[in-house]
């Protein structure tokens, strides 16, 4: 597994369907998963800008990991959010005949951030939900990252502004490199 590791806004989504369709991957993104829930604790959280529970959201990842059998590599976007999550993974990879591989870091100025949230148009994209975000993003999901980095797996920093595709080439090119694909 390749996890995609930035704030809300970063470009994770796109640039991750980006890979898996040119490297035949499969994609796996907790917010969608949340998007397309009907649960209404999960909806009420997502309204407020908070994080759905650990438990949940470890439940929600480990059924679509099992969807995902047959898949060569998954791209998994906004998971893990925080160092709980992390240690999840790593002990429950196996179970899915997976493992970390690497992990890409989206490096994207807040200011950027909010105005691609913005513009995003959905409804739960307010500036006082989007600015609560990036906090919760900051104080729980940073330490995520140097978790990892005990873990010594390769961590490929990404730069966020540019154009989509030049964005996507350096993955691509990170990817290769660090013997991924």
């Amino acid at each position: 597994m390749i996890l995609f590791f930035g704030p809300p806004g970063s470009g994770k989504s796109v640039q991750g369907q980006l890979l898996v369709e040119r490297n035949g991957w499969a994609w796996l993104s907790t917010g969608e998963l949340f998007r397309k829930t009907t649960d209404p604790e999960i909806l009420e959280c997502m309204a407020k800008g908070e994080l759905i529970s650990d438990d949940m959201t470890n439940r929600l990842v480990d059924d679509a990991l099992k969807d995902l059998e047959g898949a060569k590599h998954i791209v998994l976007d906004g998971y893990p959010r925080n160092v709980l999550q992390a240690q999840w993974l790593l002990n429950n990879a196996p179970a899915h005949k997976r493992e970390v591989r690497a992990l890409i870091v989206f490096e994207t100025p807040e200011e950027e951030l909010v105005k691609r949230l913005m513009g995003r148009g959905r409804s739960e994209d307010t500036e006082e939900v989007i600015k609560r975000r990036l906090e919760i993003y900051s104080e729980q999901t940073q330490p995520v990252l140097d978790f990892y980095k005990t873990k010594n797996l390769p961590i490929i920093t990404v730069d966020g502004l540019g154009e989509v595709n030049d964005i996507h080439e350096r993955i691509q090119a990170a990817v290769v490199q660090q013997d991924l694909v």
